[in-house]
């Protein structure tokens, strides 16, 4: 382990940064003969406090240095002292990334303070501290899956073990906070949270432009704030161009509950605010202070809006039926087409020309017809109206929409909600990545953020979403604070913590991969490098399937309808795991292996296959995956509910992982794994290879020992090994 990181390593955050200039920069030596480069800043009590390079300050026991270094620092000058805790906002308007790290440990590390009081009077052991920090091994594999969705392969994670520089962790958060891997794991995120799908099952549409247009957000690093907006205001059909050539994939968000407006606001407000009220559609809500009556209010906002169009909303009428009337002359005509056959496709083809958002000129809604509370009777129309989480609120420059125009409601409801000083926006998606790096969100669950005040640590999660604020929504660079915290970097709590405890984040929480993380880490396995193989584009459906019902003829929706037949048919054969329309095809399978594998350099990409499995990122394969594969079995949500996904164990997870393709693959002669054994000849070497590109670290001397007995064996030795290591628990879990 590098000296610098070792030395470092031990710190722990003491503040934010000097206001004055730093102090001489020197090296300093511990009792060990480690050495790290920093500014003198004071002596505080028994300890010493010294700042790095990137701006953090580090407080550690002063015995702790060389008896020469105690001698310079005591006879040093102090330098001007640290922002203390009332940190101005000017101040962290102006904050680097380790600045305002420090400020998070510091707020972390008063919730640490506090907890033990309680934790005692309960019966509970105390909490020390922070946990110890994590080693380089541990955390580049947890970071990796993190950040990019899949542990690091082998050249990666000895790169990053061999490296030095006391900031090599910070530089390798900001390496993979730039990757194509982050897009796509990222990607999975929102797919899951916004039930996110190929084929919306109710109208026979296709979320492809959706999945799209969310992707191209990410790659985009667009504001969460604006991706948000657009959503809630996208106005036509999901592959209507825009004036700048893109589709206006946006409206899948509405779309994808099209004809659902009540549980579309009810997962509206729960995704982006936090806030649980589904049963309110029904019942004043029993556990909250929202009623019946300020849901229908909120949704509406939404009561011009109509997400399937109709006849009035077309200029000549809708056509739909009198098309079919004229497309059956047109095949009367044609003795070779069979209409009982074409019937039901076409009637599926031209009614999703019909799932479109559109905001009618009036407002139709009303009070159920089983309403049967004091403040309204069933039928009375119902006005728009903001709910409020306080009294403050009514001064909220948030609350200051108009809502004179129905036309424009949905942009009042969508300012409203992506306001900056909303009470609940910010917080709701900085508390939702705080989870995805911690394994437990500071209010938890991350769907219900009424009484932020009882969380574990309010001062923090108040913090994080003003933090959220202050990087405008750019939620890379919240997640780069995040991930530069000493809280992250700390070794893993493994201990259960009990449904209804509070957790403190003295280090993140010991969880399982996810479906598709632990998807992703295979394909490393398999590939070296699995974000060079894509998909291919498939925005022929748009072109395919749009239909303007106020002028289309029959003929033209005969010929329309033959090519998105034709373009169907080789997407379904692409997304089965043919490769039909993946250019140059190639194959891996049992007897060729992946020796002739090669990224793709033109065209769509090129697509490898081993025995019918398609082997490319789980944000590439169809969303979700179908029945049987291993993302299902291993978890994926089936995207019908927010956050759908699992991560219980169960018995199809362990024949798999037993017995399963994936298995098979990884374990063969050809696979990556002993392609990179291969390169070196000792066999305590060829070990080492294997440990370090499946658990990312050197084996331990008894693990050494334990495959001298397997070496034995032969290839089958090599092959054993390997599947055991993919079989343990280490494997599946991040440390």
């Amino acid at each position: 382990m590098n000296t610098k990181t070792t030395l470092l390593a031990g710190l722990v955050a003491a503040g934010l940064c000097m206001t004055a200039a730093a102090a001489e920069v020197r090296t300093w030596t511990d009792v060990q003969g480690r050495q790290v480069s920093a500014s003198f800043v004071k002596i505080e009590g028994e300890d010493i406090v010294l700042q790095t390079a990137d701006g953090a300050l580090h407080k550690f026991a002063l015995t702790r240095l060389s008896a020469e270094d105690q001698s310079i620092a005591k006879a040093a000058t102090p330098a001007e002292a640290p922002a203390a805790e009332g940190v101005s906002p000017s101040f962290m308007a102006n904050a680097t990334v380790a600045q305002a790290a420090a400020k998070v440990d510091q707020l972390v590390a008063n919730g640490l303070k506090r907890a033990n009081p309680d934790r005692i009077k309960a019966g509970k052991p105390p909490i020390t501290g922070w946990n110890p920090p994590a080693s380089d091994e541990t955390f580049v594999r947890r970071v990796y899956l993190d950040i990019a969705g899949r542990i690091p392969n082998h050249d990666e994670a000895v790169a990053f073990i061999k490296a030095g520089g006391a900031d090599k962790r910070a530089k390798l958060i900001d390496q993979l906070l730039d990757s194509d891997g982050y897009k796509a794991h990222l990607y999975n995120y929102f797919a899951e949270m916004l039930r996110v799908k190929d084929n919306f099952e109710q109208d026979n549409v296709r979320g492809t432009p959706y999945i799209g247009w969310l992707k191209e957000q990410i790659a985009k690093n667009r504001p969460w704030n604006e991706m948000v907006y657009d959503m809630m205001t996208a106005t036509g059909k999901m592959w209507d161009k825009k004036p700048d050539g893109t589709y206006n994939g946006a409206a899948g968000y509405l779309l994808r509950d099209a004809g659902m407006p009540l549980d579309n606001l009810a997962n509206t407000l729960t995704v982006f605010l936090g806030t649980d009220v589904a049963c309110a559609q029904c019942h004043d809500h029993p556990f909250a202070e929202w009623t019946q009556k300020q849901f229908y209010e909120m949704a509406s906002f939404f009561g011009a809006t109509t997400t399937r169009l109709g006849g009035k909303d077309f200029a000549n009428g809708d056509r739909g039926k009198t098309l079919m009337d004229d497309i059956e002359k047109v095949i009367a005509a044609n003795p070779s087409l069979d209409i009982r056959r074409l019937r039901n496709g076409l009637q599926n083809y031209i009614g999703a020309n019909r799932v479109a958002i559109k905001d009618r000129d009036m407002n139709g809604t009303k009070l159920p017809h089983d309403y049967k509370y004091k403040d309204g009777k069933p039928g009375d129309p119902v006005e728009p109206k903001f709910v409020t989480w306080s009294a403050a609120d009514k001064n909220n420059p948030a609350y200051k929409q108009s809502k004179k125009n129905e036309e424009k409601l949905r942009e009042s409801f969508a300012n409203w909600m992506t306001h900056p000083q909303n009470p609940r926006f910010g917080m709701a998606i900085a508390n939702r990545m705080w989870k995805r790096a911690f394994g437990v969100g500071i209010v938890d669950p991350v769907t219900n953020l009424d009484t932020p005040e009882e969380s574990s640590n309010p001062e923090l999660i108040k913090h994080l979403a003003s933090e959220m604020v202050r990087v405008k929504f750019d939620l890379k660079q919240f997640m780069r604070i995040v991930y530069n915290t000493r809280a992250y970097q700390s070794e893993a709590t493994s201990e259960n913590i009990p449904m209804g405890d509070k957790y403190y984040f003295q280090g993140p929480m010991l969880r399982r991969m996810t479906a598709e993380q632990a998807w992703d880490s295979y394909m490393t396995l398999v590939l070296g490098q699995p974000d060079q193989f894509k998909a291919p584009l498939q925005d022929l459906y748009a072109k395919s399937i749009d239909l303007n019902l106020d002028t289309v003829d029959a003929q033209t929706v005969l010929i329309k309808y033959d090519a998105y037949r034709k373009i169907q048919q080789k997407e379904n054969a692409l997304m089965g795991g043919g490769l039909d329309m993946a250019g140059e095809d190639m194959m891996m399978d049992s007897k060729k292996g992946s020796k002739d594998a090669a990224p793709a350099t033109d065209g769509p990409g090129k697509i490898l296959s081993y025995e019918g499995m398609r082997l490319m990122r789980s944000a590439e394969l169809p969303q979700p995956a179908p029945n049987g594969h291993f993302l299902i079995d291993f978890g994926q949500s089936p995207r019908a509910l927010i956050d759908g996904s699992t991560k219980v164990g169960n018995v199809p997870q362990v024949l798999m992982m037993m017995n399963g393709k994936a298995q098979k693959m990884l374990t063969s002669p050809d696979s990556l794994i002993f392609r990179n054994m291969e390169k070196v000849r000792d066999p305590s070497e060829k070990v080492e290879t294997m440990f370090l590109s499946i658990m990312n670290r050197k084996p331990t001397m008894n693990e050494k020992d334990i495959a001298k007995r397997n070496l034995a064996q032969g290839e089958d030795g090599y092959a054993n090994m390997i599947w055991a290591l993919i079989n343990t628990r280490e494997f599946m879990f991040i440390q």
